[in-house]
């Protein structure tokens, strides 16, 4: 019998951070603790989603609000989810959520060339890199995307 996945996006809650730090430390090598995810949770409740597959946490993305500019902290899948598309659905419905009038910024990593991949294809370019950006010194790319309001032609 083949069952289909039941697949929503939602605002991150309280009560989700424990999943999602077992899922941040499935990811990364240098995960964020709970702590600062909690915190992205509290002061970001409209960009903060997550990605549920029958009721299970499988991916989750955060946009910050900084200064100048929205800035991409992080997106995240599970091990056994990935290749399957749930990374860019959560970005696409993130810059739904965003002012227009803002850039949307992020660091990524220079090895993690899907991610490139992703990114580039939804629209990012390359704007920069950062020595050592991460805690094993490894380099970060950083990218960045204008948002356009999307229109309908024709019409």
């Amino acid at each position: 019998m083949l069952t289909i996945a039941e697949q929503k996006i939602r605002p991150v809650r309280q009560d989700d951070i424990a999943e999602i730090s077992l899922l941040e430390e499935a990811s990364f090598d240098d995960p964020y603790p709970s702590y600062f995810l909690s915190e992205l949770a509290r002061d970001n409740p409209d960009t903060f989603l997550v990605l549920t597959s029958n009721n299970e946490i499988v991916a989750y993305g955060v946009v910050d609000h900084w200064e100048d500019h929205d800035h991409l902290i992080s997106i995240a899948v599970r091990p056994d989810s990935r290749r399957k598309g749930l990374g860019e659905a959560l970005l696409v419905e993130l810059e739904k959520r965003l002012s227009k009038e803002r850039p949307l910024k992020l660091e990524v990593r220079k090895s993690n060339l899907a991610a490139i991949q992703l990114y580039s294809k939804r629209g990012f370019t390359k704007t920069g890199a950062a020595e050592g950006y991460y805690g094993d010194g490894e380099d970060a790319v950083i990218m960045e995307k204008r948002l356009v309001e999307e229109t309908l032609l024709g019409s």
